[in-house]
């Protein structure tokens, strides 16, 4: 019989990913908004060509006034 305990797995912890045309857009993102970078995907698009992959759940602040 396996002991539960005995076996360690990796928790999966969120991620959010946000399209951009080149890595330094993600390295620039992750600076402003004090996000943290965890590696960047190619995409296969030709515009949006990576996609950025941060830690947590990220959104974009809401600039707009609200009604």
């Amino acid at each position: 019989m396996v002991d539960p305990s005995a076996s360690i797995e990796a928790e999966e912890l969120p991620e959010s990913r946000h399209a951009a045309t080149d890595p330094q857009k993600c390295r620039n993102m992750a600076e402003k908004y004090d996000w943290t970078l965890l590696r960047v995907e190619k995409t296969g698009d030709c515009i949006l060509k990576v996609n950025c992959v941060f830690a947590g759940e990220t959104e974009f602040p809401n600039y707009t006034p609200e009604d």
